[in-house]
């Protein structure tokens, strides 16, 4: 997962938005704050696929939100 950057886009598995990469830590990637005006988190183990700028999740965004 070296290839994860900040600013890179976090999308889930059907292409829906999840945020914005803000730190890319040991196990999981720190999200920018969002409406809520807080930072989410989402565990490299649910990345799927790098293309480019975008992280492709295996899991839908309400997945996401759960963990």
């Amino acid at each position: 997962m070296h290839e994860i950057r900040e600013h890179m886009k976090v999308v889930d598995k059907d292409g829906a938005e999840v945020g914005i990469v803000d730190e890319v830590e040991v196990s999981r990637l720190k999200l920018e704050k969002g409406s809520d005006n807080q930072h989410h988190y989402v565990d490299k183990e649910l990345v799927a696929d790098v293309e480019g700028n975008t992280v492709r999740l295996s899991v839908q965004a309400k997945e996401v939100k759960r963990r």
